[in-house]
């Protein structure tokens, strides 16, 4: 959906009014302003558009959310679920992450002394580090793997130590830490994703099955995942390559941007759907809304502009 630009005045007028207009100096209602006006009609529109978002999506054609632990499938009103986090994944990804949280409590300091609570988060990692250490040791990990995990945890642990002895650690100090944890961490890394897009490609082959040659032609797919990951996430490689690259301009893969779970997979698959209805109803192209409104107008004017230098 295209909200135009009078929707922050919208919210601005209704909490600043509650909805009622503004009493004059002596008490009596006072007219609403053009603009209070309009916005309420704009706020009727915005709200029906937001209940049909909800209301077209059992339309076709079948949609997979790959979301961050499960793949869901909505189909002809049906809804299934299989799970997507294989073993070891976790596992992998945890020892890994130790790394950059060290980095995230000693980096902000810029080579300065620790503060208090720099401190106390150093301690407290030490002692998940050791957690961390007891519990991969029952993980059925072959000889090479629980090798690569113990130099990880063990360099963590040192790093940990000598910041805390020492109040500070130096920019140069802790950039070498990183660099020495790169290829271990690139290592596990590497791994978790085989073992991730491995599990993704097994309940693929399971769903795929299920649909119709045209509903294999057409369906729909919506990875959700962080802002940073947008570009060249790794379940968008796998469907890029499955559905055969298919043009951006049909959004039949689309990646939601920090949604992290089901009900907001299904809201970007509800803008998607009404997209589809309003671009055929007004432009002969289901496609049309798959950009910017406000594009062809932009097109037209921006190269007209005497813009700053």
């Amino acid at each position: 959906m295209h909200r135009w630009i009078g929707y922050p005045l919208v919210v601005a007028l209704l909490v600043h009014l509650g909805g009622r207009a503004a009493p004059a100096a002596d008490g009596t209602p006072s007219p609403l302003t053009p603009a209070a006006q309009l916005a309420v009609v704009d706020q009727f529109f915005l709200t029906s558009y937001g209940r049909a978002l909800s209301e077209v999506l059992p339309d076709d054609p079948p949609a997979f959310l790959v979301l961050p632990d499960r793949l869901v499938l909505y189909r002809r009103g049906a809804r299934s679920e299989w799970p997507l986090i294989p073993p070891l994944f976790n596992e992998l990804k945890t020892i890994a992450h130790v790394t950059l949280g060290l980095f995230a409590v000693l980096s902000p300091t810029n080579g300065g002394p620790l503060s208090a609570d720099d401190a106390t988060a150093l301690r407290r990692y030490q002692g998940l580090i050791g957690t961390a250490r007891s519990a991969i040791q029952q993980v059925d990990l072959s000889p090479q793997r629980l090798q690569r995990q113990d130099q990880i945890l063990t360099a963590s642990q040192g790093l940990a130590e000598r910041a805390l002895s020492a109040g500070s650690i130096g920019t140069p100090d802790l950039t070498a830490f990183c660099r020495q944890m790169r290829p271990l961490v690139d290592a596990n890394i590497a791994e978790a994703v085989q073992l991730y897009l491995d599990e993704l490609n097994r309940r693929m082959g399971a769903a795929l099955p299920q649909l119709s040659a045209t509903e294999r032609a057409d369906y729909l797919v919506v990875v959700s995942g962080v802002h940073q990951a947008r570009i060249d996430n790794a379940a968008m490689q796998y469907f890029n390559r499955l559905m055969h690259d298919p043009a951006p301009i049909t959004q039949r893969l689309m990646y939601a941007e920090n949604v992290f779970d089901e009900a907001g997979a299904l809201h970007l698959l509800g803008i998607h759907r009404m997209a589809r209805r309003v671009g055929t109803a007004y432009f002969d192209d289901p496609y049309y809304m798959n950009r910017d409104l406000f594009a062809p107008a932009a097109q037209a004017y921006v190269p007209t502009m005497k813009q700053p230098q």
